[in-house]
């Protein structure tokens, strides 16, 4: 069973195990991003975001402005060093100090899916990113390019569904395109909509 995403585009839907890089200026693909993981919800899947941008408690307001959060159904990893609280409206949350720590963004994202797994809520997981381009100035190149490859492996073995953000302007083109050459599939955002390209997916 796929993934809708029209929030994304009228009539798309994702293979499980796809991993989606969303691309372009930081508050338009931000806003696409929270809104596919909403639609995720909406859905009655599980989601996962991990953000290094925003605040676990914006991201928590982001979604119920968005139609609403169950927090049996939401876990976030929270690694801007806002030492929020590790419970944001019911949903579970987890501190940590830099964007830099991407063992700890495994572990901790490793420990939300098997939350989800004992509860009987991982068959159908949205996992979000906000941003790999933070990421990126926090960390070497080549770094953060294994952690993204082991990340999305992760994804595509238990079928679920990756969102990525990606500023290219944030970037010189090489940085970008060995970024690119992880996923597999890109949706670039623009003022006109929307250019899709790659694999896993299905416009009706």
């Amino acid at each position: 069973m796929t993934y809708p995403a029209g929030d994304i585009s009228d009539g798309l839907s994702f293979d499980p195990g796809t991993s989606l890089l969303m691309s372009g200026e930081a508050p338009p693909v931000r806003e696409r991003v929270l809104d596919a993981t909403a639609e995720g919800l909406r859905e009655g899947e599980t989601v996962l975001l991990i953000t290094a941008d925003r605040s676990a408690e914006r991201i928590v307001d982001a979604l119920d402005d968005r139609g609403g959060v169950d927090p049996a159904r939401v876990g976030i990893v929270d690694v801007t060093n806002d030492k929020g609280a590790t419970e944001v409206e019911g949903v579970q949350v987890s501190q940590l100090s830099s964007p830099s720590d991407l063992t700890g963004i495994s572990l901790e994202f490793a420990k939300h899916l098997e939350r989800f797994e004992s509860a009987g809520q991982a068959d159908r997981v949205r996992v979000g990113l906000l941003s790999v381009s933070t990421l990126m100035m926090y960390g070497e190149l080549q770094t953060v390019f294994r952690f993204l490859h082991v990340f999305t492996s992760r994804i595509r073995s238990a079928e679920l569904f990756g969102l990525f953000a990606l500023h290219p302007d944030m970037h010189d083109d090489k940085a970008t395109n060995t970024v690119r050459a992880i996923f597999d599939a890109e949706a670039t955002i623009t003022g006109d909509g929307v250019d899709l390209r790659g694999t896993g997916y299905a416009d009706a």
